[in-house]
């Protein structure tokens, strides 16, 4: 019935345009031209309705939904991107009562029409990697094991999926021809998305290994890498190094070469504080009167320590503060290792080390504290009768006559 109205509709214009005196393949070409116009006037109209139906109607069910996946698709407009295939649906359903007066126009518009769905549909698989990103991203799991070099594969293969589908409608061919055929291309494929391929191998096995992680902090000395990872793709892993430059690492080389991780020092219970001081050793004795007499003036605090018979020297008093200042801070880990022991002797006198777990992960908090300690320990050991070792200067040479 609506094919008749419009048939009518269509002789009725053109009985009007012979009328007014044009001739009957001008009349045909102006007829056929405002029938176009109309088509494509009502599926832009279309799309329009229907994007407002989306974006209003839609929305609103989406956002008194709990669940957030059908956020996270509005947002990325994979609803908005697919509204777009209705246009090309309105034109098909159109075309089909122009079809036995222009079938050879009728065919490249056709042809048209498939490349342009195929497009759209490539945009909202795009869209909907971004969303399926997104909605994994709110994960636990996302830091340690990231999915965005797989789903740049996915976005790869959309569009050499999408790239043939389109050349084998230009053609007219069938795809499985067009695959066929790219056998001989396969060198040059291979050498075009080498990185890629690389990439996505040293993917699979930084993930499956658990190698790293966003947020890892790393160590690369071959591409003067030292920070933390905030980025890993498919070709390429972002670190932000201490000093707020950014390096870009290829994937594969994460696995070709070597690299340090400093995850494990977090896991651990802290960042590790490693470091020793010398102390004269012609400055160790016994403790005397003298000492003790010191110390409570400076209101240092010893005298539970020396109620059993190991601390006898005053290195081991010493010592035996220093373990127990350290116990007291809030900011070092007691449940790990915490030592401060003599190591060996050697000409610049005898080497004291402190072995503590820092708990804030912080850097600049940690050389901050550390120059804090070692600053607290050379001005307490003169308290202790101690000295710091350190070889003559110039103003420490006296001539005599």
């Amino acid at each position: 019935m609506n094919q008749i109205n419009a048939s009518n509709i269509s002789s009725g214009f053109k009985t009007t345009l012979l009328n007014l005196g044009l001739s009957d393949t001008i009349a045909d070409y102006i007829v056929d031209f405002a029938y176009l116009f109309i088509v494509l006037i009502v599926s832009v109209v279309a799309y329009y309705i229907a994007k407002f139906i989306i974006n209003n109607f839609l929305k609103r069910l989406i956002e008194k939904s709990k669940s957030k996946w059908d956020d996270y698709l509005h947002e990325h407009k994979v609803f908005t991107r697919l509204a777009l295939l209705l246009p090309a649906f309105v034109l098909e359903i159109s075309l089909q009562a122009a079809s036995s007066k222009h079938p050879e126009a009728v065919h490249f518009i056709e042809m048209g029409l498939k490349i342009y769905i195929i497009s759209v549909l490539m945009i909202v698989m795009v869209s909907f990697l971004n969303a399926v990103h997104h909605i994994y991203d709110e994960l636990d799991m996302a830091g340690s094991r990231p999915i965005k070099g797989y789903l740049q594969i996915g976005k790869i293969v959309t569009f050499v999926v999408g790239g043939i589908s389109g050349i084998s409608v230009i053609l007219g061919q069938s795809p499985l021809s067009l695959l066929a055929g790219l056998g001989a291309l396969s060198a040059i494929v291979m050498l075009i998305f080498k990185d890629s391929i690389l990439g996505f191998v040293a993917g699979v096995q930084i993930s499956s290994n658990k190698l790293l992680a966003i947020g890892d902090w790393i160590t690369m000395p071959k591409f003067n890498t030292d920070g933390t990872v905030f980025d890993i793709s498919l070709v390429t892993v972002k670190v932000r190094n201490f000093d707020n430059s950014v390096s870009c690492i290829p994937t594969y080389a994460l696995v070709s070469d070597s690299f340090q991780n400093w995850r494990s020092m977090k896991e651990a219970g802290g960042r590790r504080l490693k470091r020793a001081f010398l102390i004269d050793i012609r400055t160790i004795r016994f403790i005397d009167p003298s000492v003790i007499e010191n110390l409570h003036k400076k209101e240092i605090k010893v005298d539970h320590f020396l109620t059993g018979e190991e601390v006898k020297t005053n290195l081991g008093l010493f010592r035996c503060y220093m373990i127990d200042r350290l116990r007291q801070m809030p900011v070092i880990n007691t449940d790990t290792s915490l030592m401060v022991r003599a190591l060996q002797p050697n000409e610049f006198g005898l080497p004291i080390e402190i072995y503590v777990f820092y708990t804030p992960p912080d850097w600049t908090n940690f050389e901050n504290f550390q120059a804090a300690l070692f600053e607290e320990i050379y001005a307490l050991l003169p308290e202790f009768g101690l000295k710091a070792f350190q070889r003559p200067s110039g103003s420490d040479v006296q001539i005599t006559k």
